[in-house]
This record gives structure tokens, sequence and C-alpha cells, in this order.
């Protein structure tokens, strides 16, 4: 005896369920290939130390010779320059002397700026025959030595984020919304904290740093899962392509950690600016290596980022509130329908049948 076969599924259906994943990869390609193929440096900020008299030509050598690709000033001094570096307003400062010019850089605010100002100012310094030296003012730690660590950190943070807000919201779509709402919590809870603690026991991340680390990880995971689980009742299966695109795409090649701002095409630096991951990374940069620099715009852009997240959880609920309401509505009306049936068996007019509906409904 042979068991019938399975109807096989419309190739209309299997078709759908392969476009999203091919358009993903087509979203990661432009991306990725878009934002780090190659670096082109705009506006990088730099300084040139000495007084009007001194200083003053030399930038305007600078600026001439470099183009657009830097962005010169000029400080009284040293102690200035320093203060500049420390506080994320310039990427490097150059001291020129008659015998042995010296360049101030700052390797933690990003190593690719850093790298682009001591090449620039060593070709200054070797079309004058003399020797460069080079000052990190504010270096990178032994346990982070190519300035990458809290960008593969918001790696894992996104993707365990957006995954685990796809699954709530699929398996999680029958629950009540205060439900959905403790796993989210949850869930942002368990992430940040396990994820942290891989990060400073097994591998030594963010030395003396863990307590503000875990709040910031813990803000954007909840972000990330607030939005996902919020837009998942919009957007239903093709919740992985649009969270991969804002979270992973988007997200990794405009939030500074590969290359600086300064260093990509127009695009992305401009989504640097308010995007969540450039955001995330302001704030860890500011914890881990510049405490003195402002905090502000990263904690603006995640709170702007946790509203929007709000946002979308209010109209999740909002959309299940309407579908509930409507279930409910269309339940009363099939019971309707099956009582009206059941009195006019019974001989009663259906204006009678209405009347004493409605007294049994008056007497409830």
């Amino acid at each position: 005896m042979h068991r019938a076969a399975p109807e096989p599924v419309p190739m209309r259906t299997v078709i759908s369920h392969v476009v999203p994943p091919i358009l993903m990869g087509l979203v990661m390609t432009l991306a990725y290939l878009g934002g780090f193929h190659k670096p082109e440096p705009h506006g990088v900020p730099v300084a040139v130390v000495g007084s009007a008299a001194t200083a003053g030509p030399v930038a305007a050598q600078i600026r001439s010779a470099t183009g657009d690709m830097l962005d010169v000033v000029t400080v009284p001094s040293v102690d200035a320059a320093k203060e500049q570096l420390t506080t994320l307003h310039i990427s490097g400062a150059y001291v020129p002397s008659k015998t042995h010019p010296t360049l101030l850089a700052a390797t933690a605010e990003a190593p690719s700026n850093a790298q682009l100002v001591k090449d620039v100012f060593t070709e200054v310094a070797a079309k004058q025959d003399k020797p460069l030296t080079v000052t990190d003012v504010v270096p990178l730690t032994t346990q982070d030595p190519l300035g990458q660590n809290a960008f593969f950190y918001l790696v894992t943070l996104s993707v365990a984020s957006y995954a685990t807000a796809i699954a709530i919201g699929a398996a999680g779509s029958t629950r009540r919304f205060r439900e959905r709402l403790g796993l989210l919590v949850g869930a942002a809870f368990v992430i940040s904290t396990a994820e942290l603690a891989f990060a400073t026991v097994l591998f030594d991340m963010f030395g003396g740093h863990g307590g503000p680390v875990w709040a910031v990880s813990f803000l954007y995971s909840l972000i990330v899962l607030g939005i996902g689980v919020g837009l998942h009742t919009v957007v239903g299966r093709f919740s992985t392509l649009l969270f991969s695109a804002m979270f992973v795409a988007l997200n990794f090649t405009s939030s500074g950690g590969v290359l600086a701002a300064e260093m990509q095409p127009g695009f992305f630096g401009w989504l640097n600016a308010f995007w969540i991951g450039g955001g995330f990374l302001d704030v860890m940069r500011h914890l881990v290596y510049f405490p003195h620099a402002s905090v502000t715009h990263g904690v603006w852009v995640l709170t702007g980022w946790f509203l929007f997240g709000c946002a979308c959880l209010a109209l999740s609920h909002h959309i299940h509130w309407r579908r509930e309401l409507a279930e409910a509505t269309a339940d009363d009306h099939q019971r309707l329908r099956e009582t009206l049936r059941r009195l006019g068996q019974d001989g009663l007019t259906r204006e009678q049948a209405l009347e004493l509906e409605l007294q049994e409904d008056v007497a409830v």
C-alpha cells in the first residue's frame, strides 16, 4: 500500500520565500562594498600648533596640498591641541619645528583617521628633510590593539537582539502584549549580561568599565528588540530582510567602527550622525577612551531610537487590539446568526427572535 505523495507547494509560494534572502544579499552588497571598498577622506579635522604668524602659513600650505581631505585649523599651544584631541574635536595636531616637528595623534578616536594624519604629516616633514616624531595622546589599549573591540561587540549585540525580536514576534504573536513586553525586557537583560560577561571574562575587554558598558548594552539591545517586536506585526515574514538592512547593512557600515565617517562616502557619513550604531559607538568611545569628551550626541541618538522603539511597540499593540476587536465582533455576529436560526426553527419571526435576544442580553 503506497502513501499518497504530498501535494507540492505552489511555485509562487516557493519564490516568495526565495526572494527575500536574495534581496538581503543585494542590500548587504550595496552597503558593504559601497561603504568600504574605496575609503576617500574628506574633512578630517586637524590642527597646526603655533601663533597665527607661524602656524597660519603652514596651515595654508597644508590646505592647498590636501584640498578637501583635511579640515585644517590652528591652535595656540600644545596643551590646547591635546585638549582638542581628548575631547574629539580634532584627529591630529602638527607642531612645526626647524629641527624636529611633532605630530600629536589620538589613535583611539579612529585608527583610520590616525593613520591618515600620520601619512600626511610624515610627507610634510619629509619635504622639509626633517624627521617626524609621533606622540599618541590617546593610544589604544593592549586588549584592543586594532581599536575594533567595541565594533565587534556591537555586531554581536545587534545580531542576537534582532534575531530574538523575530522569534518573539513570530512565536509570541498570540500572547498578550504585556507578556511579549516581558519577554522583550528579559531577552535584553540576558543578551546584554551574557555577552558582556563573555567579553570581559573570556577576552578581558572594557577593563574597569563593566557597569556603564552593561547599561548602554542593555539599552541598545532593548531598543533593537522593541523595534523588532513592534515592526514584526506590520512586516511579518519580511522582518529578516528589513531588520538585517536596518541593524546590519546600514548599521555596521555607518557606525564608524571599521572606517571613520570622514573616510566614507557622504551617504554613510550622513547616516553616522543619527543611526543607532553610530550613537552606540560614540557612547562606548566616551566610556572607554575619552571620558572628557561630550557624550551628548550619542545619548541623544540612542534616546531618539528608544522613542522610535516605543512608537513601534505602541503600533503593534494597536494593531493587535484592532485584530482582537474584529475577531470578537465576528464571533458575536456568528453567535447572533446561530441564535436567530435556532429561534426561527421554533416558529418565531426574525423581529420576535431579535427582541427575545435583546431581552436575554439585558437580563444578563
